[in-house]
């Protein structure tokens, strides 16, 4: 019942807020923090962005690390799926389809204060993140996608 509110009061542009559970997203995102989700439309993804997505275990929020090329079915959607994978994983999920995004995570609340996960700072770490994985030597101990 969770996942279907937070997908209806996204697709109404509410933003949500609850407490993230797991320690698939550590250092960004710590177990029990609370953390922001906005909506997200369909052009707007990239490479980077930390998506709520459903699966058949439930509603995950993980990081885009790719986009496989062409179009390929995947339980019903006709889109290029998306790479994901938490920042503590050494490999990825299997592809999500835009049917299955319910929104973007914007935002965590870390120490009592609001760190936005799209500021400039934010940007920043994330372009380092991507550097790293895109290194010859962390794609071959570490990237099974």
């Amino acid at each position: 019942m969770f996942p279907d509110l937070m997908t209806e009061l996204l697709r109404r542009g509410s933003y949500i807020r609850f407490r993230a559970i797991g320690a698939s997203m550590q250092p960004t995102i710590e177990d029990g923090e609370l953390i922001t989700v906005a909506p997200v439309g369909p052009g707007s993804v990239k490479r980077g962005d930390i998506l709520l997505y459903q699966n058949e275990r439930g509603v995950v929020a993980h990081r885009v690390v790719g986009v496989v090329k062409g179009t390929v079915t995947i339980n019903g959607g006709d889109s290029p799926p998306y790479l994901m994978r938490g920042d503590a994983s050494v490999s990825c999920d299997a592809p999500v389809q835009l049917g299955q995004v319910i929104g973007r995570v914007v935002a965590v609340q870390r120490g009592g204060r609001n760190l936005a996960l799209d500021s400039r700072l934010a940007n920043l770490l994330r372009l380092a993140r991507l550097k790293i994985a895109k290194s010859k030597a962390f794609r071959l101990l570490h990237l099974n996608c």
